[in-house]
């Protein structure tokens, strides 16, 4: 028990050495940016009472305690990384890769970046020029980004699908509903590192003989010890569905990306003494999570929309918290067919029978799996005149690009901030 303590308070010492690294800074003011540009997204006055900077406390929150769990799965796991000096750039390189698109800054791409740049560079003479030699445990590199990815798969499954901002996209000169979720998080951890000499800001542990389960020792290391490091990392979700209801979407990514998370820690314990497994992990770490994300885009191209225009109702967009519409049950897909009788045609039709301020409602809401409802409400003595939903628009004012969304770099973002200034 008292290793597991002394463990456990090593990790949090070098988990506040990265909250106050520049870099943490950074990436907040990053994150920042691209809550805001999520923010701006909801141009369809869909109610949320969170603002930018409670969304972004909460991330930063959310990112601590996932990066001490992490943290600690890391130490008391034994997963190390071989320091070497080029592990700096992982996450300027991840930075850099998100001005491209948003969704590079996941280090998946960043760290099989390296890992290319490590079998490549290996300190070889080429016409007299000699190479660097990069040097970084691709082993280390696959635990690292398999860990990270497990920690973010049980983000999104408890907090990705919250908040989803409707938006309105055209599919076969059809209006259809999307659903955008973006989620971004801050990841302070406390990397476990395999070093030959001291170094600054390290906290040294003692493990027993089992430990570590990584065990990939430079023979060129007569001398070493195994420490943790303060890192700072970044995670990013970014989703949208036009076929599949938010919540069940994300819980299919979540348990996706567990299984891809799982898949390289074991390449990473396996890939210890063979180059061909770190060759091989090299290619999935990128492969496999830009696949996932191509083939949600594919199914979304294949698979019809469930949320439409019908052809006579009018289908709710969003339920506002508290409103008329969330007491009495409503709920995002239902169709709203008549009101007090009277059939509801189309939005017109709609907003003119609730200009009536009745003081008692019975409302006929056929819902997505075709099941028919009737609610009541009671609205004594002044009447209601709104049921506070959000209504799929028959002529909306932005009708959005599905690519259009999913292909924004933080160049563009950036770039667009500074035209609006000027």
């Amino acid at each position: 028990m008292n290793s597991l303590l002394e463990i456990i308070h090593i990790t949090l010492l070098s988990i506040s050495k990265a909250l106050f690294n520049f870099s943490f800074i950074l990436v907040i003011w990053i994150l920042y940016i691209l809550i805001k540009k999520y923010k701006n997204a909801n141009i369809y006055n869909f109610d949320n009472s969170k603002t930018i900077i409670k969304n972004l406390v909460e991330s930063i929150l959310q990112g601590i305690i996932i990066g001490i769990i992490g943290s600690l799965i890391i130490t008391i796991i034994g997963l190390p990384i071989n320091l070497t000096y080029y592990i700096i750039f992982l996450l300027p390189l991840a930075l850099l890769l998100s001005f491209i698109n948003v969704r590079y800054i996941c280090f998946s791409y960043a760290a099989s970046v390296m890992g290319v740049l490590s079998l490549v560079f290996r300190g070889q003479n080429i016409f007299g020029i000699t190479l660097p030699n990069i040097n970084i445990n691709i082993s280390g590199l696959l635990a690292l980004v398999g860990i990270l990815h497990l920690m973010e798969s049980i983000l999104i499954y408890l907090v990705g699908a919250d908040e989803p901002i409707p938006i309105i996209a055209k599919k076969d000169d059809k209006i259809v509903l999307g659903h955008l979720m973006q989620k971004y998080w801050p990841l302070p951890i406390a990397m476990l590192v395999l070093s030959s000499g001291g170094l600054a800001n390290t906290e040294a542990i003692q493990m027993p003989e089992w430990w570590p389960l990584l065990k990939d020792i430079p023979h060129d290391i007569n001398t070493y010890y195994y420490g943790l490091m303060p890192f700072v990392g970044a995670l990013g979700y970014s989703s949208i569905t036009y076929s599949e209801e938010p919540e069940k979407r994300n819980r299919k990514t979540a348990i996706k990306l567990m299984i891809y998370s799982i898949l390289l820690i074991v390449l990473a314990i396996f890939s210890v003494d063979s180059i061909l497994l770190q060759i091989i992990g090299t290619i999935l770490m990128a492969g496999i999570h830009e696949g996932m994300i191509l083939y949600d885009q594919y199914i979304e191209s294949k698979n019809e929309p469930i949320y439409t225009i019908p052809d006579r109702g009018v289908r709710i967009m969003a339920v506002i918290d508290g409103g008329p519409g969330d007491q009495m049950g409503m709920r995002v897909g239902d169709i709203i067919s008549k009101i007090n009788g009277i059939d509801v045609i189309n939005t017109r039709l709609y907003r003119a029978i609730l200009k009536n301020s009745y003081t008692f409602l019975w409302i006929e809401v056929i819902h997505l799996d075709g099941n028919v409802d009737t609610y009541e409400f009671k609205a004594y003595p002044n009447g209601i005149t709104d049921l506070n939903v959000r209504l799929i628009p028959e002529n909306p004012r932005i009708v959005y690009r599905y690519q259009s969304i999913q292909r924004v770099g933080l160049f563009h973002i950036i770039r667009g901030r500074f035209r609006k200034r000027n």
